[in-house]
């Protein structure tokens, strides 16, 4: 599968193993390809997964000081501005040649914002654009305040973002740059059924392309997905993030009270023991990235920010 470009990844090599073992007449009850026989099928042909890594050297005790720190600051201001309500934003960026012009439709069935950017990396004015779709008209706006946590990102503290946010009582807090794998909600437990949920329907997409290949006796041409199926994988994944996952993610950094759920309703067929190592090759998904290696440092013509 290699040689044709597709990545191979436990879930993957599981599921094409079931798919040979019914072409040759076994059943489900038979031959399960669990994760002993993938496991001795490995050392048989010396084959390895790829490790998963994270680049950096903090350091779980250095989360552990940083997270208390920042956690009672936050709820510190929350309750000298009377506030209840604390929210969570977080951007990946995705690349093109050209501004869709499928974006206004796309946006409208998908039931999504897409911003856009021709200089490849968000600014302060994507920033205030976004403070205006989501905050702007809410109701309460003139009477109550709410908290935005947001990465310690220079276009999200300039001086017309801090202003027009206070215009509208919206206090941004910064999540403290480096450790925000430990102290936003997004990153800590958003993050990894979202990016399973999406594996999931791009390895269905690979066995799709894979046995029409082969009924065709055609060699493959690993084709990613289309504009309007990615935007529909997208906020697909996202509506079938629990939402006890999202009130995990505040509970663990320590910003809502209450015990953490630790059985969830996530993609269970993504979430495997020995799971799914991230797609390498065509359409990978990275797992953490550094912020000296983030998007501020790639060259590119066109950045879609979701």
């Amino acid at each position: 599968m290699r040689k044709d470009g597709i990545p191979v990844t436990y879930n993957m090599l599981h599921l094409m193993a079931l798919e040979k073992a019914i072409d040759v007449g076994l059943t489900e009850d038979e031959f399960k390809a669990g994760w002993h026989w993938i496991h001795g099928f490995k050392r048989r042909h010396g084959l390895s997964f790829r490790a998963k890594t994270r680049i950096g050297q903090d350091t779980n005790k250095d989360g552990t000081s940083i997270l208390a720190a920042f956690s009672e600051r936050v709820l510190l201001s929350a309750v000298a501005n009377g506030i209840d309500v604390i929210y969570n934003a977080d951007q990946t960026g995705g690349f093109g040649k050209r501004v869709w012009k499928e974006v206004k439709p796309l946006q409208a069935r998908q039931g999504c914002r897409i911003y856009a950017n021709p200089t490849a990396w968000w600014n302060s004015e994507l920033s205030l654009a976004f403070l205006k779709y989501h905050f702007a008209e809410r109701e309460g706006r003139d009477t109550k305040k709410v908290i935005l946590l947001w990465d310690d990102f220079s276009a999200h503290f300039t001086d017309d973002v801090v202003a027009y946010a206070e215009s509208i009582n919206v206090i941004l807090e910064r999540v403290p740059p480096r450790f925000t794998w430990y102290c936003q909600p997004a990153d800590v437990e958003w993050i990894r059924p979202l990016k399973c949920s999406l594996r999931e329907r791009w390895l269905v997409e690979i066995r799709r392309q894979v046995r029409n290949c082969r009924a065709a006796n055609d060699s493959l041409k690993l084709q990613g997905p289309s504009i309007s199926t990615m935007m529909a994988w997208i906020t697909g994944a996202w509506n079938v993030v629990p939402e006890a996952v999202i009130l995990n993610g505040f509970r663990k950094c320590q910003l809502l009270d209450g015990a953490v759920v630790d059985q969830v309703d996530v993609v269970e067929s993504a979430l495997e023991e020995n799971g799914i190592a991230d797609l390498a090759a065509n359409m990978a998904i990275e797992d953490t990235i550094d912020p000296a290696y983030d998007i501020n440092d790639v060259d590119a013509s066109e950045l879609v920010m979701l």
